[in-house]
């Protein structure tokens, strides 16, 4: 077994580090990998989600605005659309602050990053507990 073979052998999948190759030299290297990198990629999908959300709740109160100023079907069809809109950017600003708190943090950062979301959630709370007592 040569050299590069023995490397990517010793560097299963859940490693924390990889082992690439380098297109220009096709040398092996070794590359360090964030052990929390998922959980803050999905920390900026909780982000995405929550501006959402506020934007569709801006959208709701908008409308709402405009159907009690002139209540016709129209403004009502939008108040409607928008409280939609609204309940479903909430189910999935919920779904991405669930997956969040199903990764473990194993990091002081890691778990500082979920503490900036555990008042909106109580399982998430519940889960850095669990991550610190594993620490």
């Amino acid at each position: 077994m040569n050299t590069t073979k023995a490397l990517y052998a010793a560097f299963e999948k859940d490693s924390i580090m990889r082992l690439g190759t380098n297109e220009s030299t096709g040398l092996a290297m070794i590359e360090a990998i964030e052990p929390e990198d998922e959980l803050f990629a999905l920390a900026k999908q909780v982000d995405l989600a929550e501006k959402a959300f506020h934007e569709a709740l801006a959208r709701r109160n908008k409308a709402h605005i405009a159907y009690l100023r002139v209540p016709n079907i129209l403004t009502r069809e939008a108040f409607e659309a928008a409280k939609t809109a609204e309940a479903i950017a909430l189910e999935l600003l919920d779904t991405e602050v669930r997956w969040l708190a199903r990764i473990r943090a194993t990091t002081v950062i890691g778990l500082k990053l979920k503490a900036s979301y555990a008042s909106t959630e109580g399982k998430l709370a519940d889960s850095i507990i669990e991550d610190i007592l594993q620490l």
